[in-house]
């Protein structure tokens, strides 16, 4: 019963640090910018996190708590740095996400489901930094990162009965992010000049020796 009453008195009150906060905003009483909204995101995120360290069985709560954390994260760094909010405000938030579900992973293998969203999540946080920063698209990152994620499912412990079975998906996610991978970086052109320069070396040097041999 502390426990829950405990839990109640922790989100009701920031509930309410919440409806103020909007009910001032509304009425252009006090304007509070994003940094406000940020902190108001992440105490959120640690209700819930008290919340799990005064109930362990309820894994659940580090899921939306890491993740409004994260949300928080992103607003406070718009608010703050705002030329770094497109840079790297999806890649925070994706990332959240991810972390969120590997530690349900972590706190108990059984919930081995948890490494598909985790690795997917985690996948996009990779394609949006390479989206972000690189002039090549990051669908075939994506797709391998996904083939990984079910390869992972074969060798970490937790899936019980037959762990083959995730090799399926990860061997045609695999073969997919190839396709997609040799597509983006035009690996055919550059076989075929790699070749090309080859035989064009060896024509020369082989005539150079031939030459040579004619002269001796």
């Amino acid at each position: 019963m502390i426990k829950k009453s405990n839990w109640r008195l922790l989100l009701g009150g920031l509930l309410v640090l919440i409806g103020i906060a909007s009910l001032l905003q509304t009425l252009n009483i006090i304007p509070f910018g994003g940094f406000l909204w940020g902190v108001l995101f992440a105490l959120g995120g640690v209700a819930f996190i008290v919340y799990l360290l005064q109930n362990h069985e309820a894994w659940w709560a580090i899921i939306p708590g890491v993740i409004l954390m994260g949300l928080g994260a992103v607003i406070f760094i718009s608010s703050l740095f705002p030329n770094l909010e497109d840079a790297f405000g999806g890649f925070i938030f994706m990332g959240a996400i991810s972390l969120a579900f590997w530690l349900v992973y972590f706190m108990n293998n059984k919930n081995w489901w948890a490494v598909i969203p985790g690795g997917v999540m985690a996948s996009l946080a990779v394609t949006i930094l390479i989206d972000q920063f690189t002039k090549f698209d990051g669908g075939g990152i994506f797709l391998l990162g996904m083939a990984l994620t079910f390869a992972l499912l074969t060798v970490l412990p937790g899936l019980g009965g037959n762990r083959r079975w995730p090799l399926i998906p990860a061997g045609v996610l695999f073969l997919v992010s190839m396709i997609a991978l040799i597509s983006e970086f035009n690996l055919p052109s550059l076989v075929w000049a790699v070749l090309l320069i080859l035989l064009g070396v060896f024509l020369v040097v082989r005539s150079l020796i031939q030459r040579n041999k004619l002269e001796g």
